[in-house]
């Protein structure tokens, strides 16, 4: 543990206010008595529980000081700090700037500069900003890095940030660098008060990370703090009903409930728990206590919905979502439910009217709206609800549909999704006949049928594929005679039965490609015994389906055979489509004692904290912070690229970045950022 230590003044804080006013009395004009009791005011104000009256001394004593000395920094700090927490933020704001002009880089002169702009933010001031803020409290903990405080402010202000990029999906970066900092603030010991707020924050934050044991633990510690009780009963009801544990979540949402605080929100959490339970009549009743509170309350709505579908009220569910969609147009799992409810009710031309004019839509929509989280993400979530309840129903225009709406929109990712869709749905309506005639296939077989089971194979059962292999003479001899019709004499009848041969062998050499597409024990097993023991036609088909696999002797083999015939370019093009694609080269932080350079800026392991390693290549976290500042500017649009580390090529990543001519894929970056702050998170929990 890092011993205690902070930035303010925390221990025996009564005690030395008394002590420097005696010793204040004794000589007033004391400045460096006037700045540590100015000092200790604020900071018994600001963590310890002290109130407007322990700001204004603070304010009135640091201002005494700078009356002396105009330049004193930490005095201009407290004064502006005072200001800002009575929301004198103009005044704040002045004193700041002398502040700043006289020590910039000094811990409190930084940490002061946070408060404003958080103040700011919440009272609209005019240069305040988010950023700003992050970065000056981030400023603060490089002055001080052995103080708790910068990384207390720190923790909040990224957690604020990530509520309003709309929760956790929104920013979860923000959400890492949250845990980490509070994290580091708890192991530099803070007082016990502010130990218990960090805490009570690192286990809400460990709730939306899903790391729910450790949530659990952190929070069950708080119900014995009278000042977190209440919070910690509230999101003990939530972290239960995530872990599926309903009874003990409204156990905890009850008791929560008894403070009288989040009435709305606990009373639509109860009704999600008791719904999870089947008491849909409970569930009704939660809700509706919690509507009498808030009226406007999202999730209660949205439960009342579910109570009411569960009770098989359906028109009273539709106009429950209606109106939630009507007031929250982002709301994505109302508009889920809505679609499941149209789409039992087999109102398929309302599905697919909604899908057009969902698509259509999509390419005027922001990615990003400030206030608004993401319009184009939700609404790709409506549009993937729909197409998933448009193939569910199996309607005979659900294809043309799919394809008629890839025209409405020129992203090319929703239109892969919609042509996928498409493709699928297509499967799903042959598959089935097709499987019954598998099941007779030596009524059916033919090189154009396997052509059929070979497009449809991975929507085919392997025991289906299996059974269609077994062709008997007894079949031929019968297609002979069915297809071809009474035979003139001897030799067309065997004319005949040969050609219904070669068709057969066609259909298995086809139905063995097949079995490619299912990587289980019993189907390579199956065609290992075909590749050794068939003729030498069926056996390079049962190789060409172990290729598929990723089997390098039978590619092997196969090339040699063709070589031999000179048709290895053939096989070459052939095992380069449908051959599994080599694994990416594992990408991991450096261990202790290793020693790389950077690929992008020749620094060593011993310059820097992290490096990351790819094969035989590193990145440094220099250059990952790099791009990761610059991602937009970073972007590498070309089509032949390939990350110098992972080896992901272009359409394996979701974007690819460059930086001095490197080439660097998102998720090796996404993987750099925060590692070593990961890691700390984790030894943390671990040791809890």
């Amino acid at each position: 543990m890092v011993p205690a230590m902070g930035l303010f003044p925390h221990q025996k804080l009564d005690w030395n206010l008394a002590r420097l006013d005696q010793h204040l009395a004794d000589e007033p004009a004391n400045p460096r008595a006037q700045l540590e009791r100015a000092t200790a005011l604020w900071s018994r104000a600001r963590f310890h529980g002290g109130g407007a009256a322990d700001h204004e001394a603070a304010l009135a004593g640091a201002t005494r000081v700078i009356d002396q000395q105009p330049t004193h920094a930490t005095a201009l700090s407290i004064a502006a700090a005072s200001q800002v927490a009575l929301t004198r933020l103009d005044a704040a704001h002045a004193l700041l700037q002398r502040a700043v002009a006289a020590e910039p880089e000094r811990a409190e002169v930084q940490y002061a500069l946070a408060e404003w702009h958080r103040a700011g933010l919440a009272h609209g001031a005019v240069h305040a900003d988010a950023p700003s803020a992050v970065q000056a409290a981030d400023a603060a903990r490089r002055a001080a890095p052995d103080a708790w405080e910068p990384h207390a402010l720190l923790a909040a202000l990224l957690w604020e940030q990530v509520q309003r990029s709309g929760g956790p999906s929104g920013a979860p970066r923000a959400l890492q660098r949250s845990m980490y900092h509070a994290v580091c603030a708890l192991e530099r010991q803070p007082p016990g008060g502010q130990q218990a707020a960090l805490a009570l924050h690192l286990g809400i934050a460990c709730l939306h990370t899903g790391r729910l044991s450790e949530s659990n633990k952190l929070l069950s510690r708080l119900l014995e703090d009278d000042a977190h009780r209440a919070a910690a009963q509230y999101h003990l009801g939530l972290v239960n009903a995530r872990m599926g544990k309903y009874k003990n979540a409204i156990l905890y949402l009850r008791q929560h409930l008894e403070h009288g605080e989040n009435a709305a929100k606990t009373h639509a959490r109860l009704g999600m728990a008791y719904l999870a339970l089947g008491e849909v009549a409970k569930a009704r009743e939660s809700c509706n206590r919690a509507l009498l509170e808030d009226p406007a309350d999202l999730q209660a709505r949205w439960a009342l919905g579910r109570a009411q579908a569960e009770e098989g009220s359906e028109d009273d569910a539709l106009r429950t979502f209606k109106d939630i969609l009507a007031d929250a147009p982002g709301h994505t799992a109302a508009f889920a439910e809505l679609v499941s409810l149209r789409s039992a009710r087999g109102e398929d031309g309302w599905l697919q009217a909604a899908l057009r004019a969902e698509v259509s839509v999509f390419d005027r929509l922001p990615v990003q709206r400030a206030g608004q989280g993401a319009p184009r993400r939700a609404t790709r979530e409506r549009i993937l609800a729909l197409i998933g309840a448009l193939t569910e129903a199996r309607g005979t225009d659900t294809v043309p549909t799919l394809l008629e709406v890839f025209d409405l929109t020129t992203d090319e990712s929703l239109r892969f999704q919609l042509w996928e869709a498409a493709l699928d749905a297509t499967a799903r309506e042959r598959r089935e006949r097709v499987a019954e005639d598998l099941a007779d296939a030596g009524r059916i077989y033919s090189a154009a049928a396997g052509r059929e089971v070979l497009a449809l194979a991975r929507a085919l059962p392997e025991e289906l594929l299996v059974a269609g292999l077994q062709i008997g003479e007894e079949d031929l001899r019968r297609a002979a005679v069915d297809r071809h019709g009474p035979a003139r004499d001897v030799g067309a009848h065997r004319e005949a039965i040969d050609h219904e041969r070669r068709e057969a062998r066609a259909w298995q050499a086809l139905l063995l490609l097949a079995l490619g597409s299912h990587d289980t024990r019993t189907s390579r097993n199956l065609l290992v015994r075909w590749a050794a023991e068939a003729d030498s036609d069926l056996s390079d088909a049962a190789r060409g389906a172990l290729a598929m696999l990723g089997d390098p002797g039978a590619a092997s083999l196969l090339r040699k055979r063709a070589r031999a015939r000179g048709a290895q370019n053939l096989v070459d093009a052939m095992i380069a489509q449908v051959q599994a694609p080599a694994a990416h080269t594992p990408v991991r932080a450096a261990a202790d004692g290793d020693d790389h350079t950077c690929v992008t800026c020749s620094r060593r392991s011993a310059e820097v904290a992290l490096m990351l390693v790819g094969g035989d290549h590193a990145l440094c976290d220099h250059c990952t912070a790099e791009i990761a500042g610059e991602r937009a500017a970073r972007l590498h649009a070309s089509q032949d690229s390939v990350c110098r580390l992972s080896g992901r090529g272009a359409f394996e990543t979701a974007e690819m970045y460059s930086l001095r001519g490197i080439t660097v894929c998102r998720e090796v970056v996404d993987l750099g950022l925060g590692l070593l702050e990961r890691e700390a998170v984790a030894r943390y929990l671990a040791g809890q």
